[in-house]
Parts: structure tokens; C-alpha cells; sequence
């Protein structure tokens, strides 16, 4: 294949991040000749769209974020973090066809993009000359009705911390008081589509309580299945999520401490697991600082959940400016719980492929 010029090549990047086919274009170091969206294949398949947590820092990863393809076709965003919006446009990917979108909590780094990627669905339909009428399924964490601290917040006293899910995209799309409710109107204006959607709250009840809750069958249709159950996030409800099809699982942790066994339940043989890997065993280690492992996982206890369960490969991803620099540490501690799979770091658009026997395969790195 003929290399595009350098000179050339940023409108080009720009004109293939539109297409819904596979696109062809140089990147500007030369080291790869297509885009990540031409290294999807098999039936089932997720994009790193953010690899990062809540904090911007020198290595450029967006906030979580995940793309599913099922057969090839954009199926499922999941997490929609800051900057997931410009590592899709940067993928190639066309995502008018999307119908799930996954939050795993009402934290920041996780919903961000949210209201921008749904327009884009719609300008990706145009792009397309596909006029979309199906609507989009949000999924998510309910309520779990902790309030702030009345001795810090006198005035907030019995106020909840966090919104379920549906208050969250209604208070964005609703018709009559959504904030982004010209969406409704705009849609239909830039012949992208009838903008309709639905949301479901799943239970995610206080810390106490979330190891009780059973694993929920949340969508199946056509073989596709996607199931949820309630972890642990500090005070934030949060929910981890499975995603099936013919044969094959991913698992994806969301953020949380996994103080319970609900991870190595919805675990259980999965092909990929896609944990949050914030911290170390023993870092941050500042005066304040307890509370990060109230609220995320130790390399040693993801190792403990990813043996039990018996994963074959697990994808380290919201990774933090504590974690990115010693991932050799990380994954020896995890190695030293008795873990045997495959272990690797993820990167923004990195592609994952499960099929066959090989199980995982990652066809396209950024760093390769």
C-alpha cells in the first residue's frame, strides 16, 4: 500500500474519522497505515476509546471509555469519559448504529461525553444517509439515597450525593426541562434522525447491601447480552457490567474497591476483564488519602478476583499518574495472588478481538 504523504495527511485524518467503511490513512509517524476501526474483526470486539482516570496528566489517556462492536458493527459505548468524544473521531469509526450506552457511575470521568457522543450518533447517521429512528438505551446505577454529611453540608442535610441514572439523562434530554433538550429538534433539523431514547435505573443500594445483589440480565435481543450487578464506589452507586455474544464475555469492573465477591461473580470465565487499576498496594500514601482505597481496587485484591474467577485476560485500564509508571509492579502483585492469564496495559485505541480459540487478541496498539 501506498503511503500518504505527511503533508497530506491531517485532512485526511479528518475526511476518515467521518466514514463508516474501513478508512485508509497514514499516521503522522508513519508507523501504522490504517485506522483502529480497520483492525475490528470477529464477533465481538471493544475499542479503548480512554484508558485514564479523572486526573489530566502528561500522557494524553482520556477518561474510561469503550466501544463494543458486535460483528463488526458499533453496538455499545460504555463509559463515556473526557476525551472518549476525540479518540472516536480519531478511531475512524462510524457509531450512527449504536443503540446501548453503558454508565457505570455518575462520577465525572465516567459521563462527561455523554451528551456530545449522542449527537454525534446523529451526525454520524447523516454522514451515513441513514435517517435514525431507533432509539438509545442508556443503562445505569439507581439512587442509593446517601446524603452529605450534615456536620460538613448544614445546609445540604439529607440531600443525596449522587442522582440515579434516569435523573441524570432526563435532566439532560428530557423535552421540558432537559438541558440539552434542543437535541429533540436538532436531530431532525440536520436530517440526522428522530432523536428517542430510554433509560433504566439498575439497583445499587448502599455499601452494605451490594454484596446481596443478584447478577440482572439488563438487555437480550439477538444473541447480544448484557448483564449488571451493584460493586462498591465509596459512597457513589456503581454497577459492573458483562457483555456476551456467541461464546464470548467481556467484563468490565467500572470503578470500585471489589470489597465484595461481586466481581468474581459476574467474572466467572469471562474472556476479558477490564479492571480500574487507580492505585497501588500501599500508594497514595498521604494524610489524607484513605479514602482512594475505599473507592478502588489494590493490584493485590484484582488479582485475587481475576484468579477465582478465572479470567483469561485481564485488561488493566483507568490508569492514574500512581499506577501508569509502575505497571511492573502492578502486575506482579497481581502474578503473586495466582493469577495465570494474560495480563496487559491498556491504551487509547488499542482494539480487542475475541474470537476462536485464541481467545483475545489485541490487533492494534498505539505503541506497536
Amino acid at each position: 500500500m501506498t503511503a500518504i504523504p505527511k503533508s497530506r495527511f491531517p485532512w485526511m485524518l479528518l475526511a476518515a474519522s467521518l466514514l463508516t467503511a474501513v478508512s485508509f490513512a497514514a499516521r503522522a509517524d508513519g508507523s501504522h497505515d490504517v485506522l483502529p476501526v480497520g483492525h475490528v474483526h470477529g464477533p465481538l470486539s471493544v475499542m479503548v476509546l480512554g484508558s485514564g482516570g479523572p486526573m489530566a496528566f502528561a500522557q494524553g489517556r482520556a477518561s474510561a471509555g469503550y466501544l463494543i462492536f458486535v460483528d463488526g458493527t458499533p453496538r455499545i459505548l460504555m463509559d463515556m469519559g473526557g476525551g472518549t468524544f476525540k479518540s472516536l473521531a480519531m478511531s475512524g469509526a462510524n457509531i450512527h448504529t449504536v443503540d446501548l450506552m453503558l454508565i457505570s457511575h455518575m462520577h465525572i470521568d465516567h459521563q462527561s461525553d455523554v451528551p456530545a457522543l449522542v449527537k454525534t450518533i446523529y451526525f454520524h447517521a447523516r454522514q451515513a444517509h441513514a435517517f435514525r429512528t431507533a432509539p438509545i438505551h442508556f443503562f445505569g446505577p439507581g439512587a442509593n439515597g446517601i446524603p452529605f454529611p450534615a456536620s460538613v453540608f448544614p445546609n445540604a442535610a439529607g440531600v443525596a450525593q449522587y442522582p440515579s441514572t434516569s435523573a441524570y439523562i432526563n435532566g439532560l434530554f428530557n423535552i421540558d426541562t432537559g438541558l440539552d433538550r434542543y437535541v429533540n429538534i436538532f436531530t431532525r433539523a440536520i436530517s440526522g434522525g428522530v432523536f428517542r431514547y430510554t433509560v433504566s435505573d439498575i439497583p445499587a443500594p448502599p455499601p452494605p447491601l451490594v454484596g446481596k445483589q443478584s447478577i440482572s440480565t439488563i438487555y437480550d435481543q439477538g444473541g447480544l447480552v448484557v448483564k449488571a450487578i451493584a460493586v462498591v464506589h465509596g459512597p457513589a452507586p456503581a454497577v459492573a457490567f458483562r457483555i456476551e455474544y456467541k461464546g464470548h464475555s467481556i467484563v468490565y469492573s467500572g470503578d470500585t474497591d471489589s470489597q465484595t465477591d461481586n466481581m468474581v461473580r459476574i467474572a466467572q470465565g469471562a474472556d476479558l476483564l477490564i479492571y480500574d487499576t487507580s492505585i497501588t498496594d500501599t500508594l497514595p500514601n498521604g494524610p489524607n488519602d484513605a479514602v482512594f482505597f475505599t473507592l478502588h481496587t489494590t493490584p493485590t485484591r484484582m488479582g485475587q478476583v481475576a484468579a477465582a474467577a478465572g479470567v483469561r485476560h485481564l485488561l488493566l485500564s483507568h490508569l492514574t499518574p500512581i499506577t501508569a509508571p509502575r505497571l511492573k509492579e502492578v502486575k506482579r502483585l497481581i502474578r503473586d495472588q495466582g493469577f495465570d492469564g494474560k495480563v496487559s496495559a491498556a491504551q487509547d485505541l488499542e482494539v480487542l478481538n475475541l474470537e476462536g480459540r485464541e481467545g483475545v487478541e489485541s490487533d492494534w496498539n498505539p505503541d506497536d
